[in-house]
């Protein structure tokens, strides 16, 4: 798995365009700290740094970790993995987290963009408990990733579809507005998403207010892993399908 894990950091350092998300989402965050400063709300430049880091993985997950699988369809590697699928799906699986994990590195930066650049105090009342809480999500990101790459396999117009897993659940996660403005059943559904509950998790922690976070964390958790599950079945049903005939590579 070390070997999967380091042929796809390769494969992302001879494609730098698939970094593109992880370059151009975090400069919304200039956007939003100049609306605080302008409105002399230096209070919530730790929350925006969060949202802006949080909107980077979810975006760098479905464009670019979610197409693994797109792209070995489209280059005919795919038709000879399946001949061993389960061990396809594991390498697969691997590759997703590793990009994945790729965007980590954005927290630090919208971080220092806030201090540097713009001279606010991005100090959080548990950095370490902070920095747990976002490696979870970025666990959830890849599960919601792989989830995603097995339906780009089901659905023809893939990059429609990644389309229309952006914004969407930006709002389903809390990113853009609150969840509790929203209209039933959004808040209820947003209750077992894991962005949601991890932005949440995120925001309360590094406020100092999350007061004891052990049965929150243990929920994040059984979220990611949920996610990460359900991904997984979808990816084995998927490839298990189109090895016998009932879902065409082609197209």
């Amino acid at each position: 798995m070390l070997t999967v894990a380091r042929t796809q950091f390769l494969l992302i350092a001879r494609s730098p365009h698939l970094l593109a998300t992880l370059v151009v989402i975090p400069l919304y965050s200039l956007v939003f700290f100049s609306v605080l400063a302008n409105h002399h709300r230096p209070e919530l430049a730790t929350t925006v740094a969060f949202t802006a880091f949080l909107m980077s993985l979810w975006s760098h997950a479905v464009f670019v970790a979610a197409e693994a699988i797109d792209d070995d369809r489209l280059q005919g590697t795919l038709v000879l993995a399946l001949l061993t699928p389960g061990r396809y799906a594991g390498a697969l699986t691997v590759r997703i987290f590793t990009t994945t994990a790729l965007a980590l590195p954005v927290l630090a930066e919208v971080l220092l963009i806030g201090r540097w650049v713009f001279g606010f105090d991005m100090r959080t009342a548990d950095t370490g408990l902070c920095a747990a809480i976002a490696v979870l999500i970025t666990l959830g990101a890849a599960g919601g990733a792989i989830t995603i790459s097995g339906l780009m396999i089901l659905v023809r117009g893939a990059r429609t579809l990644q389309n229309a897993l952006t914004y969407p659940f930006y709002l389903l996660g809390g990113l853009i507005v609150p969840v509790g403005t929203l209209p039933q059943p959004i808040p209820a559904v947003s209750r077992i998403f894991f962005l949601a509950q991890g932005a949440q998790l995120l925001r309360d922690v590094a406020a100092g207010s999350a007061g004891a976070v052990g049965g929150r964390l243990a929920g994040l958790l059984a979220l990611v892993l949920l996610q990460s599950l359900l991904g997984m079945l979808l990816l084995r049903r998927v490839l298990a399908s189109v090895r016998h005939g009932k879902v065409p590579l082609d197209g």
